[in-house]
């Protein structure tokens, strides 16, 4: 899979429940790397950005305004539900 944005920036995930059921299809995500490498203590909240799949190439879904679609903003605590790709 090719990646078509900053990888310095942003690390792929996937549910890890789908990718354990080899089952992600087009639910890969973004998140920012700083947020991803966070110690949780409680407070933090990391951001699930929305991806675009065309064929094996991964794109960050912008919006009209070439912003990045977040899908969700969530605990640290949930980051253990997501796999690094």
């Amino acid at each position: 899979m090719k990646r078509m944005y900053d990888t310095n920036s942003y690390v792929l995930v996937a549910r890890k429940s789908d990718y354990d059921a080899n089952n992600i299809k087009d639910g890969y995500f973004l998140i920012p790397k700083e947020e991803w490498l966070y110690k949780d203590d409680g407070i933090k909240t990391f951001h699930l950005f929305l991806t675009q799949v065309d064929k094996d190439r991964v794109y960050l879904f912008l919006t009209d305004d070439k912003e990045p679609a977040v899908l969700s903003q969530l605990p640290l605590s949930k980051r253990v539900n997501y796999i690094e790709i």
